[in-house]
């Protein structure tokens, strides 16, 4: 199985067997090292940038895809998709995600965006504006992308993630068709400020570079002094995490992004000692038993209100953060239309995350402070 991902990998990402000599050229150069992210490197060399993406989607193993980043002065013709080169700076980018537009936004480059995926999950306003006056499109989702409306744009590069191998399909269409495909695997780092970390990776397309080190400093900055300050509180409030559905529980694994900002906000997390980045399946009365005497529940999946918390099961009532009154989800910027900003700008702003769980944590800590993304079930 793994060979024959990596053979598939090959044929998509490759167009023809590189010579020794060009493979070597491929990896020479100074590689830049992340502080926290593993999913990507960049490699600078005399007169290229080649990017190098490593197990973009959930499962994959000994997976990497190299681009190379070429400014459109050096490039020798327009015929570059298969040979994975970039021609840079990009001025057309569709994103398929919307973390892709967060990113790019934290860039200043949102005027780039041509193309999108799924527009009522979106909280950028100025694409929810250029989306009503066709400025920019929504052009679909992985398979069921609209191939002839992403073509009619005219994007640089496709800004895309993959869920499974299956990614594979529709990136060699859109190769095919003349359009370069990025696969960005952001979601899968564990580590909030890995996450962040790769907006390093998007600056390189637009040469935003200084722009972009300066808003991760900053980042990295704020948020591990608010760690170092959580640190020091010495009651550490044991936290829940998630909704059940359909009678199954998928709770966070004890090295999942979830539970890193638990510990580093000073709390406990119920499922520390699950050894997994991933969520598991668990059955409800083993959450009810384990969580007797958790004391605050976080991230209550879609539920707005205590109301819907009932609604999908009566027993949750039982639970200790409920009879407090101590539940809190991460929903407070959500549009009309069902988007929510945590799941799009968060991922550039883990600081002010780990700032809100801080206070909810603990309520004696930045008096006044309003959280940004959560907000207390009633």
């Amino acid at each position: 199985m793994r060979f024959f991902l990596f053979a598939v990998i090959f044929i998509f990402f490759s167009c023809r067997t590189a010579s020794k000599k060009e493979q070597k050229s491929e990896n020479s150069g100074d590689t830049l090292r992340n502080k926290y992210a593993s999913g990507f490197q960049i490699i600078r060399q005399q007169n290229n940038t080649v990017l190098e993406i490593f197990n973009p989607w959930q499962r994959a193993k000994d997976v990497s895809i190299k681009y190379k980043l070429v400014k459109r002065e050096n490039s020798k013709d327009e015929k570059v998709v298969l040979r994975n080169e970039i021609q840079i700076p990009i001025k057309r980018i569709a994103c398929l995600s919307t973390t892709h537009i967060a990113f790019v936004e934290a860039l200043g480059c949102t005027d780039k965006i041509v193309a999108v995926s799924g527009t009522n999950l979106i909280s950028n306003p100025k694409i929810r504006a250029k989306l009503k006056t066709k400025e920019v499109y929504d052009v679909g989702y992985e398979q069921g992308l609209n191939y002839e409306l992403l073509i009619s744009l005219k994007p640089d590069v496709v800004f895309a993630y993959g869920i499974g191998s299956d990614v594979t399909g529709y990136i060699s269409k859109l190769r095919e068709l003349g359009i370069p495909v990025i696969l960005v695997g952001e979601y899968l780092e564990a580590h909030p400020l890995a996450k962040a970390e790769w907006i390093m990776f998007f600056a390189e397309f637009f040469e935003k570079q200084q722009i972009a080190k300066n808003r991760f400093d900053s980042i990295d900055k704020n948020y591990n002094k608010l760690k170092e300050l959580a640190a020091n509180i010495k009651t550490k409030p044991l936290v829940m995490s998630g909704l059940p559905w359909s009678g199954t529980w998928y709770v966070s694994g004890g090295k999942s992004y979830a539970a890193k900002l638990i510990e580093d906000a000073g709390g406990e997390f119920l499922w520390k000692s699950i050894d997994s980045h991933e969520s598991l399946p668990m059955d409800l009365e083993t959450v009810f038993q384990k969580s007797a005497e958790t004391e605050y529940w976080l991230n209550t999946g879609s539920a707005k209100t205590l109301n819907d918390i009932i609604s999908v099961d009566a027993r949750l009532t039982n639970l200790n953060p409920y009879k407090k009154g101590k539940l809190y989800n991460n929903n407070a910027r959500l549009t009309e239309t069902g988007g929510n900003d945590y799941w799009e700008s968060g991922v550039i702003n883990p600081d002010v995350i780990l700032k809100d769980i801080i206070v909810i944590l603990h309520p004696g800590m930045f008096p006044g402070y309003k959280p940004f993304y959560y907000k207390k079930l009633n």
